[in-house]
């Protein structure tokens, strides 16, 4: 169950994982690598549902082509 503050509503790792079906293993690696904006309290991941918007909002958008070499 997400933690409730007022507005905020924050998710866990293994919240986002029974939700998305992703192993937490991945999902600790899109964090440690930026790609989803969370915050790490003591030994957990929290993330906002503010920036689950954003990364899926992001994960729309068309990717760049690589330059050719």
């Amino acid at each position: 169950m997400p933690i409730q503050f007022g507005t905020l509503t924050l998710y866990n790792v293994d919240e986002l994982s029974q939700k998305f079906g992703l192993h937490p293993v991945t999902l600790r690696r899109l964090f440690r690598k930026g790609k989803l904006q969370g915050r790490k309290v003591g030994k957990r991941w929290y993330l906002t549902e503010e920036s689950l918007r954003a990364y899926f909002k992001g994960a729309g958008s068309p990717r760049r082509a690589r330059p050719t070499p």
